[in-house]
């Protein structure tokens, strides 16, 4: 095998490539088997926090070990609701919320406050890195990239890598509620069928959408930007000529959407799955989605408000929060037996969003709410491409 193909397909597991044509030891050729992951110390205050025991599914079948995954409040010291969070592997754990509220994680002084310069209710925050053709990149600037957090009457905030934020004109004062960062624009979403787009420079500019549907989410899926929203309303984009064309596809539901998650998209009392159209020739057809009969009974009810992926392999995995303390898990995402499994927190408060990156989670709600998630006993695989 290649070293390109070994290290395409070891980032494609999250894990470290060895490729080799050298006759030595395995130890040698790929360094010694990883050790058990740990989570990041706890900041928790509760006395006895909710733990589970659970095996994640995986692409690679077998019979996994079942880990302890550790829920534990901790304190933000604010009674603000929270509604996104920004974290990235070795990097910041950022939080933002109502009343321009933002919080970053210090493992020893824990959630610090910081000033945004706006009081609006912030609902969406994502990183936005940019990087010019050639530049090196530092594993600093790799960890602790810029953010911009939207929210309430056209409300934008940017953080630079020093934690510094400024307040930014959008040009619009509709609520936004989503946000996607491609490679050189951020796109926001919001009330009224409002899109617009951010260049690198921190300029702002109006999208078509050709809706006037509240949208609540974006992001890919299946090779298309996908905007979702009220009334199952589903819009299309692609770039052409430098231009991003939006157009709205007929919705298979009359329910409120307000996660894209690649192949999947949810929202009220629903969960849809892509439906390959089974067209090999180009041009593609747009994406098809479909209830997904296994979470029929699951989310029924139920408001799936956000979602995250855990890429790692052995910890292959989506966890998805909603209202009353409800999350829901889904392994097996690459094979015909995926499930959907659903877990009532003792925490009463509507969850807004999550993040999960190989042992660590946050889930942030109502109410100041920030739930840690420890997953202990986690062996990363020693995968050796040779």
């Amino acid at each position: 095998m290649s070293i390109t193909r070994a290290l395409l397909l070891a980032s494609l597991f999250g894990s470290t490539a060895c490729a080799s044509y050298a006759t030595m030891s395995s130890d040698d050729r790929c360094g010694p088997p990883p050790g058990v992951e740990k989570p990041l110390a706890s900041l928790g205050h509760d006395t006895k926090p909710f733990e589970i025991r659970r095996v994640p599914e995986t692409a690679f079948g077998g019979n996994p070990p079942a880990y302890l995954y550790r829920f534990e409040r901790e304190d933000s010291r604010t009674t603000e609701a929270l509604r996104a969070i920004g974290m990235i592997k070795g990097g910041r754990v950022l939080v933002v919320g109502d009343h321009g509220t933002a919080l970053v994680r210090d493992a020893k002084a824990g959630w610090q406050p910081e000033s945004t310069g706006t009081t609006e209710n912030l609902h969406a925050l994502a990183p936005t890195p940019y990087y010019k053709d050639g530049q090196t990149v530092t594993e600093e600037q790799r960890k602790n990239p810029p953010y911009l957090a939207v929210g309430s009457n056209g409300a934008a905030a940017f953080r630079d890598p020093t934690g510094v934020w400024r307040v930014e004109s959008t040009g619009t004062t509709a609520d936004l509620f989503a946000l996607y960062h491609l490679a050189r624009k951020t796109l926001a979403v919001g009330a009224g069928g409002v899109m617009v787009e951010r260049s690198p420079e921190g300029v702002w500019r109006s999208v078509k959408t050709r809706t006037t549907a509240d949208l609540y989410a974006l992001g890919s899926c299946a090779g298309y930007l996908c905007a979702v929203g009220a009334g199952g309303v589903m819009v299309y984009c692609r770039s052409h000529e430098n231009e991003l064309v939006c157009i709205p596809r007929p919705p298979p539901t009359q329910a409120t959407l307000r996660v894209v998650d690649e192949l999947q998209i949810m929202g009220d009392g629903v969960w849809l799955s892509y439906v390959r159209s089974g067209k090999t020739e180009p041009p593609s057809p747009p994406p098809s989605f479909a209830p997904w009969p296994v979470a029929k009974d699951v989310i029924a009810g139920e408001e799936v408000r956000a979602t995250a992926h855990n890429h790692w392999s052995g910890m292959s995995e989506i966890i998805a929060v909603g209202r009353r303390g409800t999350v829901w898990f889904q392994g097996g995402l690459f094979s015909e037996r995926s499930r959907l499994e659903r877990v009532k927190l003792p925490f009463e408060v509507d969850f807004h969003d999550v993040a999960y990156e190989l042992v660590d989670g946050f889930l942030v709600g109502d109410q100041g709410t920030i739930v840690h998630l420890g997953v202990e006993g986690f062996t990363p695989m020693h995968i050796c491409l040779l």
